[in-house]
């Protein structure tokens, strides 16, 4: 019997047979999570341009957001502005109202005609006068959301020249009621 070869049992190695992809794995996991980590946590630059490791603001100052209620810059001069005010509220004598207003702070190239009934009051602009029309509607009270660019077909009643700026008055707009802001700084 001592010749005969005995049968070993089969052990399972007690390591991965691919340890070096594991190692590799495990370090490019390693990484991708340090750099996780370090994005959403630190690295940061504040308003100022300067790298904070922690996030927080220098000299411990508190960060504040303000909202500014002051109409953007226009981008022509207020007198220089063609812009027609139309009447679509079916109230008469509003867009003549309107355009007067207008023309007592400034606006010089301003006329009141009919438009098509309107909701409420729309700011239409070509589009290189997008500023002027965010303007207009801070100084008649209103925000961006009136302002719109310039339909395909005329929101007046009657086509009149080459406006570049277009105020639907609606019923939601009395012009001798309404608080009127000031013009604002031309660019």
């Amino acid at each position: 019997m001592a010749n005969q070869p005995r049968s070993r049992q089969a052990r399972q190695p007690t390591t991965p047979q691919n340890s070096a992809l594991m190692g590799l794995i495990l370090v490019i996991a390693t990484v991708v999570i340090a750099l996780l980590l370090f994005n959403a946590g630190g690295g940061t630059e504040d308003d100022s341009g300067n790298a904070s490791s922690n996030g927080s603001t220098p000299n411990n100052s508190k960060a504040t957001t303000t909202t500014s209620t002051t109409p953007p810059p226009v981008t022509t001069p207020v007198a220089a502005l063609e812009m027609i005010v139309g009447n679509g509220s079916g109230i008469g004598g509003r867009a003549k109202a309107t355009a007067e207003r207008f023309v007592q702070i400034g606006y010089v190239l301003t006329k009141g005609v009919d438009a098509n009934t309107a909701a409420t009051t729309v700011i239409y602009h070509v589009p290189d006068a997008k500023n002027d029309a965010l303007a207009i509607a801070a100084i008649m009270g209103f925000g961006a959301d009136r302002i719109a660019p310039m339909p395909a077909t005329s929101p007046l009643k009657t086509a009149v020249g080459s406006a570049r700026v277009v105020v639907v008055v609606g019923p939601d707009f009395d012009p001798t009621t309404a608080a009127w802001g000031t013009v604002p700084a031309t660019n």
